[in-house]
Order: C-alpha cells, then structure tokens, then sequence
C-alpha cells in the first residue's frame, strides 16, 4: 500500500523533509496500516505528509486529515484526493463531529501541554465502539527527547511522569516534548476513559496502543 501511495505524492511538490522521512518509515507506515480497525469515517490527527491519510483513503475510508501545522502538508494532494484537510490543534479545541476511528501516530510526544485534556477530547469525539490508534517513539529504547532533538532537551524531558507535565502557555514548540513508555500510554488512555484493547510495538521504534470508546 505506502508504494501506491508514494506514486500519488510524486506527483506534488512535497517538504524538503518528505523523501529522507518517507524512506526510513516505509515499514513503519506498512506495519501501521495493517494494526488498524476498520472505519467508515476516520481522523487523522498529526497527519503531517499525509501518508496513512492517502493508505486509509484508498481502503475506502472517509479521512479528515489535521495537523497544528500545514507546513508538511500538500493542501492540493488531499483535495485531488478527497481528503478534507484542516489546521487543528487537539490540545485546544476538538472538532464538531464524531468518527469510527481516531488515529494519532507520532504526535503525542510533541504535545507542549499535559496530554490528559487532548485525550479526553479524543474519546469525545468517537462514536460509541469507536477505535482510538496511538503511536510514539518508544523511550525505553530511545531515551529522553534530546535523542530526537539534536540533543536539546524538550520542554518536559526531566519529569518523571506525563501526570506532572503543566499546561504551556507560551509560543508553540515543533519539538519532541516528553518521550512515553508503554505503561504510560496505558495510564494515560485508561484516564482519558478509554478500555484498553491491545499493545504492542511498531519494530523498534514505536509503541502502540488501541483504545476503544
């Protein structure tokens, strides 16, 4: 599925990043797309190049792709397309509408504020039985953020817990925040208010956790 979606995106000027990311997560977004529950109408939350929003599309799914930034973003890819696009961030606000299938892949660890709320509005807006798909970079392996930030620490790398992290009220930061274990994740989705459904890992690389509502 990732090479008949790179013949979509070759086709549009992409970010400067998007060859050198795409290359070493081919597996990655293989692997991903394979964990996913069924849907009829998915969010795609950090989509950012818009990869697993095209893989969900051509399963026949209807894909609203977000992302606090549309700077990694081809808007004419999704249109052509017929993935609806919007500059969302779930740390504010969530969205009118409910979905099947809620996916937030690589994002939580670059939320600036304690990720409990974002969550919650996550779990609001899924259907009854809906599905919530969450990865990240796996800190047992990977350590704290400096790993991820050109060895500067995120904002929240000293914590002990995702529990202490403040809510940040300054300028938003593109950076990894906070690294998550897998029993982090855990606590966090049983807080929101999520049954946790299954665990496991994305090579080793990431964690992932499937919530249902």
């Amino acid at each position: 599925m990732v090479e008949e979606v790179l013949k979509i995106t070759s086709k549009y000027k992409q970010h400067p990043q998007f060859e050198h990311y795409v290359q070493g997560f081919k597996q990655y977004y293989e692997d991903v797309f394979n964990l996913l529950p069924q849907s009829k109408k998915t969010l795609d939350i950090g989509c950012a190049y818009g990869i697993l929003a095209l893989m969900l599309k051509k399963r026949g799914d209807e894909v609203l792709a977000s992302d606090m930034t549309a700077k990694y973003t081809n808007r004419k890819m999704f249109k052509d397309n017929n993935i609806d696009f919007i500059v969302n961030n779930i740390e504010k606000e969530n969205l009118n509408a409910k979905f099947d299938l809620i996916v937030m892949t690589e994002t939580i660890e670059h939320f600036n504020s304690n990720p409990l709320p974002a969550i919650k509005r996550v779990y609001e807006m899924l259907n009854p039985g809906g599905h919530f798909f969450c990865s990240t970079v796996m800190k047992e392996r990977h350590g704290e953020t400096t790993s991820m930030n050109v060895g500067k620490k995120g904002l929240w790398n000293d914590l002990k817990s995702w529990k202490d992290i403040p809510e940040y009220k300054g300028k938003w930061k593109d950076e990894h925040s906070y690294h998550y274990t897998q029993f982090d994740l855990v606590t966090l989705l049983s807080d929101a208010g999520f049954e946790v459904k299954d665990i496991g890992n994305v090579g080793n690389y990431s964690h992932w956790i499937i919530g249902v509502k």
